[in-house]
């Protein structure tokens, strides 16, 4: 039995029908086939009925095996992390927006709370100022409200005194009245 090697390695020989590919191909020892002109012939294999003592089992030529190409690699699977990291990251990305936003509002609040409390910090010392300089006033007035009030009790005696029938326990009551109200400005 002969093997044809397949027509992509058929390098020019007559051909021969082609056994069907389902069924793996036969193997035999070696024979020589004819070859096109340019080749040498080479000298025919000597079958022997018995494996010889030191032979080495018959092994397939590489032509006649079938190219067996490693599997290819599965797509890599998505852990079901990946989407539970991306919605992780989208919300704390939107979490550092609004505190930004916070910061910065709370900021600007800080500051308009700074200027309000200096504004009333000015207000403040200025009715402090405005108060002491009323105590001062006032401090300055009551020496000569003093001496009004004396005088008005002078005049309201004066005017009692006048005011009483002559010789009554009513006039020597108001000179009394008199002598002790108006000590100092009339006598």
């Amino acid at each position: 039995m002969a093997y044809n090697p397949p027509p992509h390695y058929n390098l020019g020989g007559p051909s021969d029908p082609q056994p069907p590919q389902s069924v793996p191909p036969s193997y035999s020892p070696l024979q020589p086939q004819p070859y096109d002109s340019g080749y040498a012939p080479q000298s025919p294999v000597s079958a022997q009925p018995g494996p010889p003592p030191h032979a080495i089992p018959p092994q397939p030529a590489y032509g006649t095996q079938p190219l067996l190409q490693p599997p290819l690699p599965a797509a890599p699977r998505k852990s079901p992390l990946v989407p539970l990291l991306a919605i992780g990251m989208a919300v704390g990305l939107a979490a550092a927006a609004v505190s930004v936003a916070l910061w910065l509002r709370a900021n600007g609040d800080l500051e308009d709370a700074d200027t309000r409390l200096a504004d009333r910090d000015k207000e403040i010392s200025q009715l402090q100022e405005d108060l002491e300089a009323a105590e001062a006033q006032v401090s300055e007035l009551e020496g000569p409200a003093g001496e009004a009030e004396v005088m008005q009790a002078c005049i309201d005696d004066l005017n009692e005194y006048y005011s009483t029938p002559e010789g009554s326990d009513e006039e020597a009551a108001a000179l009394t009245a008199i002598e002790t109200s108006c000590d100092g400005l009339i006598f």
